[in-house]
């Protein structure tokens, strides 16, 4: 019987340390920060952190007031605590909002806009292409990091038609906590989101921001370009009117579909920003799993329409097409 008891708690061991080794803990940069080789200030700096940059815990225990981390660029070093929040598994849910959203197009869900994705919608493999920048040449992969989902991103077919569902559809995709690379997913991982991903659909909802990406050392996604015109936009797309960012879901545009629509600029986009005004935007789906530890914070998910094919703007009772405007 003793026996038994002991075999039983070992086993229950093993599943509580494999069950909390899958939640790996993740923090946020708050704020501008040297990543170093060893925890201290002997040695001059290996890399440069920008606020908001996600990183890894390789050691959750602090050593000398520093954290030994990993860079979503798979580089390893040490940050100062105190520059570090530190973020463990999933955010608990948001409430819902108390905002009475002011909407300037009518209520409720119009006809033929589906409040569901189903799993059997076409998936067109995306197509292979090289950005021509300022910086140089970038291929369909970027310059290293999750080639994956790069490739996703760095798409440029447009869709013979858009499907057209609620921003909830898109929010509440489902998908495992897992690392921060689809190189490292194990199949069954995969398979949860497989049939979600690379969706072409329509979604409205309201801009809370556009956060231009040239800052920092780039994504590697853009061969960590860092020219304006040679960055993705991260721009959180909120339900209603008034949501805070932390419910969103982030929409981005990329540097290869805007060559194509000279229009797309912040400026001329800016009246719809934090606004009552709506706006429609449509692309591809796509689960981007860098960023878990944004989750209740700048995201309420890591799925995305990503990139954006066209942007349609609600103004004088009308959608309008952002290339439409003056």
């Amino acid at each position: 019987m003793r026996g038994l008891v002991v075999k039983t708690l070992l086993v229950l061991f093993f599943i509580i340390t494999a069950f909390n080794c899958a939640l790996a803990t993740d923090g946020i940069v708050k704020r501008r920060a040297t990543l170093r080789s060893d925890p201290s200030t002997t040695n001059p700096p290996i890399a440069r952190l920008q606020a908001e940059e996600d990183v890894e815990l390789i050691d959750e225990t602090p050593t000398s007031g520093y954290y030994h981390v990993r860079t979503s660029e798979g580089e390893e070093g040490w940050i100062y605590a105190r520059n570090l929040e530190i973020v463990t598994g999933p955010p608990a849910a948001q409430a819902p909002s108390n905002n009475q959203p002011s909407v300037s197009i009518p209520a409720g869900v119009p006809a033929g806009v589906l409040s569901s994705i189903p799993p059997d919608w076409d998936r067109p493999e995306p197509n292979h292409t090289t950005y021509l920048g300022p910086d140089g040449d970038c291929g369909p992969t970027g310059d290293g990091g999750d080639t994956k989902t790069n490739l996703r991103k760095n798409r440029t077919d447009l869709p013979l038609e858009y499907h057209s569902v609620t921003w909830k559809a898109v929010q509440s995709l489902p998908y495992p906590v897992a690392k921060n690379s689809l190189l490292e997913w194990t199949p069954d991982q995969l398979s949860q989101i497989e049939p979600y991903e690379g969706i072409a659909v329509s979604v409205v909802g309201y801009l809370t921001g556009i956060k231009v990406e040239d800052l920092g050392n780039g994504e590697s996604t853009n061969c960590h370009f860092v020219n304006e015109e040679e960055v993705d936009w991260h721009m959180p797309l909120v339900e209603h009117a008034g949501d805070p960012e932390a419910t969103s879901i982030v929409v981005e545009t990329t540097p290869r579909i805007r060559k194509q629509h000279p229009k797309w600029t912040p400026s001329a986009l800016s009246p719809w920003i934090k606004s009552s005004a709506a706006v429609r935007i449509s692309g591809w789906t796509l689960l981007d799993p860098e960023h878990r530890a944004h989750l209740g914070k700048y995201r309420s998910t890591l799925w995305e329409i990503h990139p954006i094919t066209k942007i349609e703007l609600f103004k004088d009772g009308q959608w309008i097409d952002a290339g439409e405007l003056p």
